[in-house]
């Protein structure tokens, strides 16, 4: 997940009756535009997601992130003061 495209569209009002809603195969709700069946939404309440499916315009920000080097677990508690009492165990 090093690399992301960044853009902005205008915030609409959906009329929830121009869409087909249906259970696809993962349990998710789906919606499908009755104009033309093109995919618009999908909600997946085991993951308590909604998401509205985008073009991507042309005017857009692409980004790729290098990869981070990995971290010293025991240098980052050291910086930070780590103290073992700020955890309790509540069930094993």
């Amino acid at each position: 997940m090093l690399e992301l495209t960044v853009f902005e569209t205008d915030t609409i009002r959906y009329d929830a009756n121009a869409y087909n809603w249906s259970w696809n195969p993962n349990k998710n709700l789906v919606a499908h535009e009755k104009q033309d069946s093109s995919h618009r939404f999908t909600w997946q309440p085991h993951g308590s997601q909604f998401t509205i499916v985008e073009d991507v315009p042309e005017k857009k920000l692409c980004l790729r992130l290098k990869q981070p080097p990995e971290l010293d677990h025991e240098k980052v508690l050291a910086t930070m003061n780590f103290d073992a009492s700020w955890i309790e165990v509540v069930r094993v």
